[in-house]
């Protein structure tokens, strides 16, 4: 089996850089949220906008987001075997207005001393960011070790297609610390590797390495 942990971000990094390492995600998760939170409330009118997934606007993707963020872990389960509805009746009966503050108050929850989150539970929130922030066109600063610790995560339950891209290449993202994958490099944005991982875009761009 692939050693995939040695394509985490610090197996690039200087030793001092360790610091960084956590298992709890809630601090970051929250600051995305509250990024998405201000920018709905910035630009309403985003709403209908569409997303990387055909027939999917921002107000779907928010509504499903916001569902994920309420549901434990058996709900999220089953909803892969359709036995929930996305969004959830709750969220789906918000009106528009209110998707702004519904983010914002799962910001707070993120923000306290005992909050948690998994890396898992935080790719969503960012995938589900960059996607917004690609829709949207704007950039919401991903912090390039958080990037990266989803990149890896992603990878490891990629299905067998995308797996097989990472057996071909090194996905390098040109402007954070990390690769991920085997084979030549393919140089990319940290962005654009989470989103093809994640099963939202085809395989990176190159982009010119600085």
């Amino acid at each position: 089996m692939t050693d995939w942990s040695r394509f985490l971000p610090l197996s690039n990094r200087p030793r001092g850089d360790d610091g960084g390492v956590t298992r709890n995600w809630a601090r970051p998760a929250s600051g995305l949220l509250l990024s998405l939170a201000n920018l709905l409330e910035t630009r309403p009118e985003s709403l209908a906008r569409e997303t990387l997934r055909p027939g999917v606007s921002v107000d779907d993707a928010v509504r499903e987001l916001l569902t994920l963020r309420r549901w434990s872990g058996w709900q999220w389960f089953a909803s892969r075997l359709g036995a929930h509805e996305i969004p959830s009746p709750e969220v789906a009966a918000l009106d528009a207005d209110r998707l702004a503050p519904a983010l914002r108050a799962e910001a707070m929850s993120l923000s306290g001393a005992t909050a948690r989150c998994s890396v898992r539970e935080f790719g969503e929130i960012l995938v589900a960011a960059l996607d917004l922030g690609t829709a949207l066109e704007v950039d919401l600063g991903v912090d390039p070790f958080a990037s990266g610790a989803v990149a890896v995560d992603l990878a490891v339950r990629a299905p067998t297609p995308r797996r097989s891209v990472l057996t071909a290449r090194t996905l390098v993202a040109v402007d954070s610390e990390w690769q991920v994958g085997t084979g030549p490099a393919l140089p990319a944005t940290a962005s654009s590797i989470v989103l093809f991982l994640a099963g939202r875009g085809g395989v990176p761009p190159r982009v010119d390495e600085p």
